[in-house]
């Protein structure tokens, strides 16, 4: 048995889709290669499928990733080529290769679109102190200081649209959803796109 790891995009209509549309899709597009793929046990076996990350419906990914299981050697290049032909419109499988190591997550980059009228400068700024937003979880709502599990890239503006990066924690309970970046800004910004850029182990 040989776990592989998949790189694959989820842009543009593949946004509306939620987390578990997208594995039911990911499921039917390794039936469909012909691979031959390591199911689980029980009355209604599936395969077995590991995704990074799940994604927020309306945010996309570059550079996503799945790991799933085969009951037998296949070379890396046929295992990329079946899963292409076997794809769907919108989802790109860039590679797949052996897996090495589990897929815990410790970072993911962000790039985020937003319509305002601040300048680079006014954004950059707003990453030196405190980052203070509310954030809603099963205990309600509280305040919290995301500074600590932001870290910023880069950001040009031309036009009213800047577009920022962002590296992000994304480790268990420390994931910080990029959309409290954009909720930090308030009524200053309007986001236009989230993409996922990259994860990071």
């Amino acid at each position: 048995m040989a776990d592989i790891r998949v790189t694959f995009t989820k842009l543009g209509k593949l946004k509306y889709i939620s987390h578990l549309d997208l594995q039911r899709a990911i499921h039917r597009m390794l039936v469909r290669s012909g691979l031959p793929i390591s199911f689980s046990e029980g009355f209604n076996p599936h395969p077995r499928l590991n995704i990074a990350l799940p994604l927020s419906i309306y945010q996309e990914g570059e550079r996503e990733l799945f790991d799933f299981r085969l009951t037998e050697d296949v070379p890396e290049a046929e295992i990329t080529e079946k899963l292409r032909k076997a794809s769907f419109p919108e989802m790109e499988i860039i590679k797949a290769e052996i897996a090495v190591g589990k897929l815990h997550t410790k970072r993911a980059v962000w790039r985020l679109e937003l319509e305002t009228e601040l300048s680079s400068q006014a954004i950059e700024k707003a990453f030196d102190g405190a980052m203070v937003v509310t954030k809603r979880g099963k205990s309600g709502e509280k305040q919290v200081d995301i500074s600590p599990m932001t870290k910023f890239i880069s950001v040009t503006v031309e036009n009213n649209l800047a577009v920022l990066r962002v590296e992000l924690n994304a480790a268990g309970n420390d994931y910080l959803n990029p959309s409290y970046v954009a909720a930090f800004f308030g009524d200053k910004v309007k986001l236009k796109r989230t993409v996922r850029e990259n994860i990071i182990f």
